[in-house]
């Protein structure tokens, strides 16, 4: 397979290992951390004691991936190593302790007692005793997406020491990588660092399953814009379909375009307690001023009621506004004299 000139040897080395780090440098990408996790998961279900350490903070769009709740922000303590305590303040400038002559121990119960023997006349106070683990370190420590050690913070800053007796194993795609590792895996040609990392899982005969696939498919996701930027390869390609015959799930995409039609029309909402508003098809409307309904003969104009008050007979006489039709004048005519005297009028009953 791809980088087997590279990992040469290491396979072995692997299989025997017993503790193993996994590092990342601060504002790690998407891809970085799921390609860490990914090898996280394959290693620790190969019964390997496997801590994934960075000094960054873990963020809310890193939840989706597995295994992220075992991300730690400093070196763990390792169970193999010396037990040093440190006394402070009892040597001298050129490197000597005057006033101590031997150093000696025996056991007391389940105690075990560290004798100091003091030179006669001489003084030894230690100003504090603190223990420490030395020599314990990992057998392996793989450095994902990290152009030099200096980039992983004080990850490697405090614990140098740590990284210079471990095989380092660098695993990086930027072209402007230091090539800092005992081994050394830096395809800037790659879509990402998760498409290496499922070929150096495969690799190493690592266990590959559903969830391992999952943060595999997420990192090559968040690298390539969904499969559509221009670093796609067939070899992309390729690590996905295996990702996705062992059970790995594609994450969802989510459309941001929304699916509703730039052309289509609001449907404007009614208030509380309104009648709903139903829309019209549009129309043409001309406005009033430019069009002046003619007058129609036989027809009344509408008007408003107007309240009834008392009226004289002759005012009665002249037909008003809606008994006389539009574009016609009542004519005036003259009551005969005994129009005013009461008349009493009687009609059949029906």
């Amino acid at each position: 397979m791809k980088y087997d000139s590279q990992l040469a040897g290491v396979k072995e080395r692997v299989t025997s290992a017993q503790n193993i780090l996994i590092t990342l440098p601060p504002q790690s990408s998407v891809d970085e951390l799921a390609a860490s996790l990914a090898l996280y998961l394959a290693l620790e279900q190969s019964s390997k004691k496997v801590a994934v350490v960075t000094e960054d903070i873990i963020r809310v769009g890193h939840s989706h991936l597995f295994g992220v709740g075992q991300i730690q922000n400093k070196l763990p303590p390792t169970n193999n190593g010396d037990y040093v305590v440190v006394l402070g303040g009892v040597v001298a400038a050129d490197g000597t302790i005057p006033s101590l002559e031997k150093m000696d121990y025996f056991p007391t119960g389940s105690n075990l007692n560290l004798v100091f023997k003091v030179v006669p006349g001489q003084k030894f106070e230690p100003t504090h005793v603190t223990p420490k683990r030395e020599g314990g370190g990992f057998d392996f420590i793989f450095a994902i997406g990290a152009t030099t050690l200096d980039t992983l913070g004080s990850i490697y800053t405090g614990n140098q020491e740590i990284f210079s007796k471990a095989h380092l194993i660098n695993i990086d795609k930027k072209a402007g990588n230091a090539y800092f590792g005992t081994t050394n895996i830096v395809d800037p040609a790659s879509s990402s660092v998760c498409e290496i990392m499922a070929t150096l899982i495969q690799s190493l005969q690592l266990t590959y399953d559903g969830d391992i696939a999952t943060n595999i498919l997420a990192g090559i996701f968040e690298a390539t814009s969904n499969l559509q930027s221009e670093n796609v390869t067939a070899e992309t390609f390729e690590a996905v379909a295996s990702a996705m015959r062992v059970g790995g799930r594609k994450p969802i995409i989510t459309d941001t375009q929304g699916s509703a039609s730039a052309n289509s029309t609001p449907t404007p909402v009614a208030e509380a307690g309104q009648p709903p508003i139903f829309m019209q098809p549009p129309s043409i409307s001309t406005p009033a001023e430019s069009f002046t309904v003619p007058p129609v003969a036989g027809m009344p104009h509408e008007q408003e009621p107007q309240p009834q008050t008392h009226q004289t007979f002759e005012t009665a006489a002249t037909p008003s506004a809606e008994e006389t039709p539009s574009g016609e004048k009542a004519e005036t005519i003259t009551p005969e004299a005994d129009w005013l005297t009461p008349k009493i009028f009687k009609g059949s009953v029906g």
